[in-house]
């Protein structure tokens, strides 16, 4: 149990691991909430400043975070902006813990999580702003999922985009490992498929860049601090389930430091315009 700002945080997941194999059985995103990991897009930190200058967000945007997981992308691009946000996932456990975080950081921001599947997700509303980093090969239709986010921008509205590409084929052994670890089964896409997904958008920002793996030390640095919060928070005090959810942890950090190998990333801020969607008059670059 939690305690901020003078009131008592529950933590949120009704059944927390009882063992090592609730750990390794668990699917991918179910993980990802098991130990309230602060899942974000490449580039982190850095890709939320470059969000929120180029697509130029304030107290008065209204963002949608999609795939939202445990709330990172909504609950900084509120706290930096003032913006409005709505955050949805599929698993009802992520849902949970995006709630407690939000509630955790004892920011008044307006904030809300739904559990929903996004492709027949309906809020009711269009948004200034949706945030889909790199999470459209999450979905078993990508571009099906891409035309559904811009029916839900307002007219001069903007998608927050990252994603992950590499301009040839991944070795066999890197892709299993991005299929099993991750549970991403589409191709890896090139720039030009990732970019092509936001056809008839105006690209008005875009940065690409590469990716560093990190070092041993800083793996270990970084699952020693979410293990021993999740710890602390979810009062999970068994030795073996501690073990397995740091030892998990580490097999996810060194599928990425192995895909970082590989992949390189791009931020992309692209701009719905009504009245020339879904054609291009304006050159890349």
């Amino acid at each position: 149990m939690t305690t901020t700002q003078g009131f008592n945080l529950t933590w949120p997941l009704a059944t927390p691991p009882t063992g090592p194999e609730h750990v390794w059985a668990a699917s991918y995103p179910d993980f990802v909430a098991m130990i309230n990991q602060t899942n974000v897009m490449p580039g982190a930190f850095a890709t939320i400043n470059d969000w929120a200058l180029h697509a130029r967000m304030s107290a008065n945007s209204t963002l949608l975070d999609v795939a939202c997981t445990t709330g990172f992308t909504s609950r900084e691009l509120a706290r930096i902006t003032g913006c409005r946000a709505l955050g949805f996932d599929l698993s009802a456990n992520a849902i949970a813990l995006a709630r407690y975080n939000h509630l955790q950081s004892g920011r008044a921001t307006d904030v809300e999580y739904v559990q929903a599947d996004g492709m027949d997700f309906a809020p009711g509303r269009s948004f200034s702003h949706i945030a889909v980093g790199a999470a459209l090969g999450f979905f078993p239709d990508p571009p099906g999922m891409a035309r559904r986010l811009v029916d839900l921008l307002e007219d001069g509205g903007h998608i927050l985009a990252a994603p992950f590409w590499c301009d040839y084929e991944l070795p066999e052994e890197v892709q299993t490992l991005r299929r099993d670890i991750f549970g991403i089964t589409s191709p890896m896409e090139t720039r030009a498929d990732a970019l092509d997904l936001f056809r008839g958008l105006d690209v008005i920002y875009q940065a690409d860049h590469t990716l560093t793996p990190e070092t041993d030390e800083q793996v270990a640095h970084y699952c020693y601090s979410t293990i021993e919060r999740v710890c602390h928070d979810a009062e999970i005090r068994d030795p073996r389930v501690k073990e397995a959810m740091t030892e998990r942890l580490k097999s996810v950090k060194n599928a990425t430091n192995r895909l970082r190998a590989h992949q390189r990333y791009s931020v992309f801020v692209l701009r719905y315009d009504a009245t020339t969607y879904p054609h291009r008059y304006v050159e890349l670059f």
